[in-house]
């Protein structure tokens, strides 16, 4: 059986404001980002919803409005967590959630896909490392548990796509 992992970057926040990093707030183009996504993923059946604790990525989580109620974690650890937090964190998901969605951050979640993308055989896996715009989401299914693939088992992983923001990739 195949899981589906979801990456998702928060939506744009505001540049200029006078609240501390982890405390700035969405723009209002990251509002519509978030609602834009969340339609993206309404019919995903996305079962927890694993969060940073940063402002932006708390209302990322509450503009996707997820039908089904999906179980919401907001961990301090994934503030601008890396990458093997990052699977730490997702290792202890429970065997029986089918689709995971892990709202975060730059450069932790880019890095993620692409150690994803490179250890199933991907070509892509530069792609996914550079063009990880705001509210992007990257799809990943994975046919191990969640602790098998924090543990390091991606045979069969594959990246099914990334979709996301208008706004243009990063250039490595």
């Amino acid at each position: 059986m195949s899981r589906h992992l979801y990456l998702m970057r928060h939506g744009e926040a505001e540049a200029h404001s006078s609240a501390s990093d982890k405390d700035r707030p969405l723009s209002a183009f990251g509002r519509r980002q978030a609602a834009d996504a969340g339609q993206l993923l309404a019919g995903r059946g996305i079962g927890v919803v694993m969060s940073s604790t940063a402002e932006r990525c708390r209302q990322t989580v509450a503009g996707l409005d997820l039908p089904g109620g999906p179980r919401l974690e907001f961990q301090e650890a994934l503030y601008l967590a890396d990458s093997d937090t990052l699977l730490q964190r997702i290792g202890e998901i429970e065997d029986d959630v089918d689709a995971l969605l892990v709202v975060g951050h730059s450069p932790g979640l880019p890095t993620l896909a692409s150690e994803l993308a490179y250890d199933a055989g991907h070509g892509d896996a530069d792609a996914q490392r550079c063009a990880f715009p705001v509210s992007s989401v990257t799809e990943i299914e994975v046919p191990c548990t969640w602790s098998e693939l924090a543990d390091g088992e991606r045979g069969g992983v594959r990246i099914v796509g990334t979709v996301g923001s208008d706004e243009l990739p990063a250039v490595c």
